[in-house]
């Protein structure tokens, strides 16, 4: 009797084939990789990205060149260098708007201090805690407890490092799931600085109208709320800007500018009841006070355009004085809850104040909308008051037409610092000289809120 053997396995190949010198085939799925050391001593494996042995030997060529710096070696520092010499470039390798720019820069010199040693290899989420303790010290915060600070500066971090990767320089980005520190319950939208209806926003607009030097402010609060446009887009209206500019009227639109190119989407704002009262009443306005000045809002110095911080000025200045805190942004917020509660759509909303998200964002920019109000069930918030109406203060003032040669002398004050009008008093913080003459500015002063 033959005696059975059971018939032995065939040995599987090994999973790691070295094909060429450094470099090593996967049984399993054909890619090539490379063996190299992590700084803790340890080899890994790192896909070369390709199963072509001669791209796999031009990948490996690179990454060891010394025009690429090994990842293991490479340090934040020069990853912070190259996004600065390259001018902050955005994702889409475009340069970034001037004051973005600008934070960017200030970041970034603030960041190197502390990471400017680091190895990318080593960044982590205990370095980013790390970086958080060291800049939440009391020695180097300005205001605040630091946390929206140490987020924004690590976003900066986190553009350099895409940045880095776009460009070949490093393989991954080590802060793209970062921790971040602002509590999510510390965050305020602006939906919460917003007037709470058409009574509310006017009874503020007053307190602007009240005084000749802050009308303007007052004009341009209610022309936010009116149009959904935010502070720089308004201030970009000219009176002499023809059928083509910005602040000209067709037919039943008002032609505006939207920043990050939004005008694109949308280069119109439709002129509804409220708007069509508003643009008659500013009109009249400044056709009596400023004849001569081309601006849609114009300084009381000079007729030029009104500085941009003038109206969050004014209305810190009103919060100080006990009042709910209501920002310029806080305006925008109210164009979309009027018009949401009127029954339009957040797509339609979107469009209307030049988001390309379709309505996406709007949610959580400015809350959700209660389903009633889609069906018609909303309050149908009018635009304006039932009662008198912010503008309706003029009318009690005299009228003080502002000549060609009064608007040369305000233009001479803001040059030579020397005023050609008494000195008005003002109660609280004015924007005075020592001698008691005002200081020339382009920004309005609430002087007597």
């Amino acid at each position: 009797m033959l005696e059975q053997v059971a018939p032995t396995e065939k040995e599987a190949p090994p999973l790691w084939t070295q094909v060429l010198d450094g470099i090593y085939k996967n049984r399993d799925s054909g890619m090539l990789y490379e063996r190299p050391i992590l700084p803790s001593g340890i080899r890994t494996w790192r896909s070369l990205k390709t199963k072509n042995q001669k791209h796999a030997q031009e990948e490996l060529r690179r990454r060891r060149s010394n025009g690429n710096v090994a990842l293991s070696q490479m340090t934040v520092g020069e990853v912070i260098d190259r996004y600065e010499a390259d001018g902050y470039l955005d994702r889409d390798l475009a340069k970034r708007p001037s004051k973005t720019e600008t934070d960017e820069k200030r970041h970034c010199q603030t960041l190197r201090q502390f990471w400017g040693n680091i190895r990318v290899a080593a960044v982590s989420d205990i370095t980013c805690d790390d970086y958080s303790g060291w800049r939440k010290d009391p020695t180097r915060l300005k205001q605040g407890i630091g946390d929206r600070t140490t987020d924004r500066e690590l976003n900066t971090l986190n553009n350099a490092f895409r940045y880095a990767k776009r460009r070949g320089l490093i393989r991954l980005n080590p802060l793209a799931n970062r921790p971040k520190y602002q509590p999510t319950n510390a965050v305020h939208h602006c939906r919460e600085f917003m007037p709470g209806d058409a009574e509310d926003l006017h009874a503020r607009a007053a307190l602007l109208f009240a005084h000749p030097h802050s009308v303007v402010l007052g004009f341009q609060m209610l022309f936010e709320a009116y149009t959904g446009l935010r502070t720089c887009e308004v201030l970009k209206w000219r009176t002499d800007a023809g059928a083509d500019g910005f602040g000209s009227t067709t037919g039943q639109f008002l032609r505006v500018w939207r920043c990050k190119n939004q005008h694109l989407v949308n280069p119109y704002v439709n002129i509804h009841e409220g708007l069509a009262k508003l643009l008659a009443a500013h009109k009249a306005w400044k056709e009596e006070h400023f004849p001569q000045s081309q601006w849609f809002f114009p300084s009381h110095f000079g007729g030029e355009c009104v500085d941009k911080g003038a109206l969050a000025h004014a209305l810190r200045r009103l919060q100080r004085k006990g009042m709910r805190k209501l920002t310029s942004h806080g305006m925008r917020a109210f164009y979309v809850t009027v018009r949401r509660s009127q029954g339009a759509t957040d797509a339609l909303i979107a469009h209307e104040i030049g988001h390309q998200s379709g309505g996406a964002t709007l949610a959580g920019t400015y809350g959700g909308v209660p389903p009633n109000w889609l069906n018609g069930g909303g309050p149908n918030m009018k635009w304006l008051p039932a009662d008198k109406r912010a503008w309706a203060l003029l009318n009690d003032r005299p009228v003080k037409r502002h000549s060609a040669k009064q608007d040369d002398q305000n233009k001479l004050a803001v040059t030579t610092g020397q005023s050609h009008r008494p000195a008005i008093p003002v109660r609280g913080r004015g924007p005075m000289h020592a001698g008691g003459t005002p200081r020339p500015s382009s920004c309005p002063s609430v002087l007597t809120l």
